[in-house]
């Protein structure tokens, strides 16, 4: 008997010290670093929405989803001591802290244009002699007929936001929601109005007005529309038909669609910085053209 135990316990011993610390659940992995996150960023406040999800809507004024899947993944690989682990989470929310308090960032807007403005930007640079890959504007399609293009925005100018404005802010991957998150402050600063027009009966058409340059930007803030109009219901239909002109009807209101068709054919092709003279639903997040 006394030969079995002994056996036992060496066969044992090796589990006992391989396994050293037990293993931190999720939960207690996600409280462990929202402890370190209040002691470090103690301007901001971070709540746990789930285990390994974490959330903030004061970094430099912007929110903030921190996911903490991959880290917790290294954490159970044991590669990485966990202070480590925490560190390096913590550098990268700092350096979103460093650059969402940039005031350069601060100022980017989105604009529209249409899909002909992109067509005959890149065909003159062409011409000029612009042999680069990469071009010397940043933009993302919005749908088939408009691009988003970005602006630094000042009292004074405006300029293109190019790639390399990207790379040196490190916002690659996140400058349409800045942008977005910029342009619902800048609406509210400057008290713009969504307002209904007299149609003398051809059904119910309201004006957004803005600054004279962001009327048709509303097409980037998403939510923007559904929460001033929510006492109208839902599904409404935007005609841009240039920067300035924001028509919007309801999807089910086919006099007013029709009214606000033949207003935005008109203010394409009779404005400046023309963008589109159809009208657009949002299904799931997108903006779709509608069917004539």
């Amino acid at each position: 008997m006394r030969k079995i135990i002994f056996l036992l316990l060496v066969l044992l011993m090796p589990i006992c010290v391989y396994a050293g610390k037990p293993i931190m659940t999720e939960h207690e992995f996600t409280l462990g670093f929202i402890e370190r996150l209040n002691l470090s960023i103690p301007d901001s406040e971070f709540k746990i929405v789930s285990d390994l999800r974490i959330h903030t809507k004061d970094i430099g004024g912007y929110e903030l989803n921190i996911f903490l899947g991959n880290a917790y993944d290294v954490y159970k690989s044991e590669s990485r001591e966990l202070e480590l682990i925490y560190d390096d989470q913590l550098a990268a929310i700092k350096n979103q802290h460093a650059v969402f308090s940039n005031n350069d960032v601060k100022s980017i807007l989105p604009v529209l244009k249409s899909r002909g403005y992109i067509e005959t930007a890149k065909k003159q640079l062409k011409e000029a002699g612009y042999d680069k890959e990469e071009l010397p504007f940043y933009y993302e399609k919005l749908n088939e007929d408009i691009y988003k293009m970005f602006v630094y925005d000042s009292q004074d100018s405006m300029r293109f936001v190019s790639p390399d404005d990207l790379k040196k802010h490190g916002i690659g991957g996140s400058i349409s929601s800045i942008a977005s998150t910029n342009m619902k402050k800048y609406y509210k600063n400057i008290g713009a109005q969504i307002n209904e027009v007299d149609t003398n009966g051809n059904g119910r058409l309201w004006l957004f007005s803005a600054d004279e340059n962001y009327e048709a930007s509303i097409l980037t803030v998403l939510g923007y529309l559904e929460l001033s109009m929510q006492d109208h219901g839902s599904d409404f239909v935007v005609f841009v038909p240039a920067r300035n002109i924001s028509l919007i009807v309801k999807a089910n209101d086919s006099v007013a669609i029709q009214l606000a068709s033949n207003l935005a054919a008109q203010g394409y092709n009779e404005f400046g910085y023309p963008i589109s003279p159809y009208g657009y639903v949002n299904k799931d997040g997108k903006w779709q053209r509608i069917q004539p």
